[in-house]
């Protein structure tokens, strides 16, 4: 990663999109992350703005693949930035399996989508993950997911 951000006392919401985008293996029009609203060591809180333009929204809704995307990215991110603190390159990972999934609702064109994800388990470059997707205060969808690490 050749683009490094100056570390403050309070980072947090991150909305520089040039940054973010050094954090994620993904490129437009694939970029389902526009905010890094928190992280700890176990936990990443991501944000996405629903697009008119967005490759997953039709007839101005998000659709699953979009939910699901937005969630797997934030996962992606949490790796990322956890790289970045450490001033190393980020390995490039692989959504392995999605253990469960609900999705309640589709967020419309305009809305702020909030992704948490928590860190459950860690071995050997695969990692299971609880994810929990809200528009403002309404859960929308919630996932198990696994990531893995590619071997390199």
């Amino acid at each position: 990663m050749n683009f490094f951000r100056q570390m403050t006392a309070a980072p947090f919401p991150i909305v520089d999109n040039i940054f973010l985008q050094e954090l994620l293996p993904h490129r437009a029009p694939m970029v389902m992350i526009d905010c890094l609203y928190d992280f700890t060591e176990k936990t990443v809180a991501a944000g996405l703005t629903v697009q008119e333009d967005n490759i997953f929204v039709e007839d101005g809704v998000l659709l699953e693949a979009g939910i699901i995307e937005h969630m797997a990215q934030s996962i992606a991110l949490h790796t990322g930035y956890s790289f970045y603190i450490k001033q190393q390159t980020a390995p490039i990972g692989y959504l392995g399996t999605i253990k469960s999934i609900s999705i309640d609702s589709f967020p419309q064109v305009g809305d702020k989508l909030l992704t948490k994800a928590t860190i459950l388990q860690e071995f050997m470059g695969v990692t299971l993950v609880s994810v929990e997707s809200f528009v403002g205060d309404r859960q929308i969808a919630q996932a198990e997911i696994k990531s893995v690490i590619a071997s390199s």
